[in-house]
């Protein structure tokens, strides 16, 4: 057998690189690999969603669409870098074509909903249908 001399740095560098592939699939794993996160909260006149920060990607690229109570984020992100990738030596960034479809269990009026996007973040304001509860109507005695 050969004497192969180890080198440290260059083993460290590997076990930090393992570390932090077993910790972006444990990630992966309890998030359920969907991209972008979204908090959805309500307010009381509409039902708000917003993503995470979604790198790379323009505003005029992202299509939201509303169908019954799914409401679904699509576009593409693209890298500005002009790096080739047989260069990286770690490369976390994702980049593609991306869809992300949430229920929304709020009725809402999809027709005077409005999205902005801010610093990569997407903000999604759907504004609540009207109480559909039956309205109590008050019996008066008339003379």
């Amino acid at each position: 057998m050969p004497n192969q001399k180890i080198d440290p740095v260059k083993e460290f560098a590997n076990l930090r690189d393992s570390v932090s592939r077993a910790v972006g699939q444990s990630i992966q794993s309890l998030t359920g690999g969907v991209y972008p996160l979204v908090d959805i909260y309500e307010t009381g006149d509409s039902v708000i969603v917003r993503t995470s920060p979604i790198d790379g990607i323009m505003p005029d690229s992202i299509e939201v669409a509303m169908e019954d109570d799914m409401l679904t984020i699509r576009g593409e992100t693209r890298s500005s870098d002009e790096i080739p990738d047989e260069v990286y030596l770690q490369r976390e960034r994702r980049f593609g074509k991306f869809a992300r479809s949430v229920r929304i269990p709020r009725a809402i009026n999809s027709e005077a909903a409005q999205a902005h996007f801010k610093s990569g973040v997407l903000t999604i304001t759907l504004p609540k249908v009207a109480d559909t509860r039956p309205q109590v109507i008050e019996v008066t005695e008339t003379e």
